[in-house]
């Protein structure tokens, strides 16, 4: 129940980092890229410094969050800037992070969660049927993979870090690296950045593309892994394509759906097995076994055989939570 939980927070995270891009897109008419971060950023910072102040900054997370902070600015910049022109291919280079995920997984438990595998794969196909008829740069799709994939795993290597304070040091590199680029490159917006009849836009994304998400996804990683944190990004597109619908219509591809719902569906369903139990197994009965009983039950399946005056007496007990039928 716990592992569901996390899985719940994860998926809320990526519907909320899936409805900040229209969010970004409408901004982007006002906001240059760099202003438009600056402003989430600093709106943010100021968020998430009010519980710290209450209960104290835990100072060694706060420098944690500020040393993944480029990579986090990097992909906040490039997410932004092609928010709305990416096709196909560049979707699925784009996402495809989430394989060497599993290679590493794979590696360091030495064995293969087929669930996460099918589950990828149908994700990866969903999205490039799903992005069909728009254009993108694949060199800029695979830089993307790669930011993806160091930010991942940095996640994953500070998960001994307190969140909010994390999240908090993250936050504010973030907002001094956008200060600083901003002026460097010289982007100026289409407006007066500090003009509070606009201000709305950075608010709403420093709450739905900042505080929430990462403060969830962050917790979640920490008991579910990289990998179920990473798939959950199909319920990100699916946020995305939905809340965008007043922009342009959703594409129509049913197969693309299709694999999208499956692919939600597989990191949703527990697996039958649980941990290292054999699920058939013969055992010698204890002196206090009841012959000829019938448990109902989800998890493990037992086959006693006990022997009285050379007839062979069968006990077959499966091992349900909660309840049982004895006959």
């Amino acid at each position: 129940m716990t592992k569901k939980k996390y899985l719940a927070l994860s998926m809320l995270a990526s519907a909320l980092w899936g409805v900040s891009y229209p969010v970004s897109y409408l901004a982007l008419r006002l906001y240059g890229v760099n202003d438009l971060i600056t402003l989430s950023y600093l709106v943010s910072t100021i968020l998430l410094s009010v519980p710290l102040l209450a209960r104290g900054f835990e100072i060694k997370s706060v420098v944690k969050g500020v040393t993944i902070s480029p990579v986090n600015y990097a992909l906040n910049y490039l997410y932004i800037r092609l928010t709305g022109d990416v096709d196909g291919l560049a979707a699925l280079a784009g996402s495809s992070y989430i394989i060497p995920l599993i290679i590493i997984d794979y590696m360091n438990s030495e064995s293969l969660n087929t669930r996460h595998v099918a589950s990828a794969i149908m994700l990866l196909l969903s999205i490039y049927l799903l992005y069909q008829g728009y254009y993108g740069s694949l060199a800029i799709a695979l830089l993307m993979m790669v930011i993806n994939l160091v930010y991942t795993i940095a996640l994953d290597m500070l998960k001994e870090a307190e969140t909010i304070s994390m999240v908090f040091g993250q936050s504010l590199g973030t907002l001094v690296i956008s200060c600083l680029m901003a002026l460097n490159l010289g982007e100026t917006s289409h407006i007066d950045m500090f003009n509070v009849n606009y201000i709305y836009y950075p608010l709403v994304l420093s709450l739905v593309g900042v505080v929430l998400p990462y403060v969830l996804y962050s917790e979640a990683i920490k008991h579910i892994g990289p990998v179920s944190a990473s798939l959950t990004s199909s319920i990100e597109i699916l946020a995305s394509i939905a809340s965008s619908a007043f922009l342009s219509p959703p594409p129509v591809n049913p197969a693309a759906w299709l694999l999208l719902a499956l692919s939600i569906i597989l990191i949703n369903v527990e697996p039958l097995n649980r941990g290292n139990v054999n699920p058939m197994c013969i055992n010698q009965p204890a002196i206090n076994d009841k012959p000829n009983g019938v448990g109902i039950s989800l998890g493990s399946i037992t086959s006693n055989i006990n022997e009285q005056h050379g007839v062979k007496h069968i006990s077959l007990l499966i091992h349900a939570p909660g309840r049982g039928v004895v006959l």
